[in-house]
């Protein structure tokens, strides 16, 4: 029989009513049979509640109350949140069908891997899926983060163990309004890697009202330069200057690797200590290690099919 490790979701929500509900049905409808559910809402006067109460039964817990804000309310969460994996979701972002599974067979075959990004996907208002992000630009390291490369650790398509989350200090730090999500990716980077998947969990959608990572942008990215910016205060001297010399053989290297010029393009990985990323071999129906990727196109050559990854066979 298989195991499935319970998974924590938590979802915050202020007025959101316009996108709740698929949201909420975004995790529910995932089906998956070890899921813990949290709703923690603001105090909502937009007929949230409502949507919330539609659903409680499938809810393992949810609060409405005044909080001091966004990070707040995650923190609130977690403190009831009990899974192996956590994560969690706005209630205007939505997850990817059977996303949970793909999650938890990851976690359970690679021992190692205790956070874990899918493929950043983002929403338009209608709710249609864009992939505007892909690979190779959708692989981070703390390299590429200590050196501001950090634009977008998407929070919606993280996932990580809950080992990590207590080791990092088993809370959300909330002097941050807007950028507690990379706050908190500054204290995971510290004890572990970030894993990339070719597999889509998520993501985050535009709307055109009221949209805070819209309208306060500038301030969200100044808040993610302070949190680099921290962080490296707390360095010894040898390393900051390592960093300040990496970020200029980035402006180089990082050229081939963002365009995959072949050969090249291994120079930044190896400079910047990226994993490689989680694929999927459709043939062993298993995640694996590899870089299965499909480039070029297949040749129908001797009445058969074929593609270059097949000659390695």
């Amino acid at each position: 029989m298989r195991h499935y490790p319970k998974i924590s979701i938590v979802t915050v929500n202020f007025n959101g009513s316009k996108y709740l509900e698929e949201t909420i049905l975004s995790v529910l409808n995932q089906n998956y049979p070890n899921l813990e559910y949290i709703i923690i809402d603001g105090g909502s006067n937009d007929g949230s509640l409502e949507i919330i109460k539609k659903y409680e039964s499938r809810l393992s817990y949810w609060i409405s109350e005044k909080d001091e804000g966004q990070y707040h309310a995650v923190q609130k969460g977690f403190e009831k949140a009990t899974g192996d994996i956590m994560a969690w979701i706005n209630s205007d972002d939505l997850y990817a069908p059977n996303a949970f599974y793909g999650v938890a067979q990851i976690f359970e075959e690679f021992s190692h891997v205790k956070w874990l990004m899918g493929i950043p996907r983002e929403y338009n208002e209608q709710g249609v899926m864009m992939s505007r992000i892909t690979l190779p630009w959708g692989r981070w390291s703390k390299h590429r983060y200590y050196t501001y490369d950090f634009q977008f650790i998407q929070q919606e398509s993280s996932f990580w163990k809950r080992e990590l989350w207590e080791t990092a200090g088993s809370k959300m730090n909330l002097d941050y309004k807007y950028a507690g999500d990379m706050e908190l990716w500054s204290r995971f980077f510290r004890h572990e890697k970030l894993y990339t998947t070719i597999a889509t969990f998520a993501g985050f959608r535009y709307n055109s009202q009221n949209q805070r990572s819209i309208e306060f942008r500038q301030a969200y990215l100044q808040e993610c330069v302070n949190v680099i910016k921290n962080e490296i205060k707390q360095m010894p001297i040898i390393k900051r200057l390592g960093y300040f010399f990496l970020r200029g053989l980035g402006l180089i290297f990082g050229i081939f690797f963002f365009y995959d010029v072949p050969i090249l393009n291994l120079i930044f990985p190896l400079l910047f200590n990226i994993p490689r990323p989680i694929n999927y071999d459709f043939t062993k129906m298993k995640f694996v290690h590899k870089n299965l990727l499909v480039k070029l196109p297949p040749l129908f050559l001797w009445n058969r099919q074929v593609h270059k990854k097949m000659f390695k066979k």
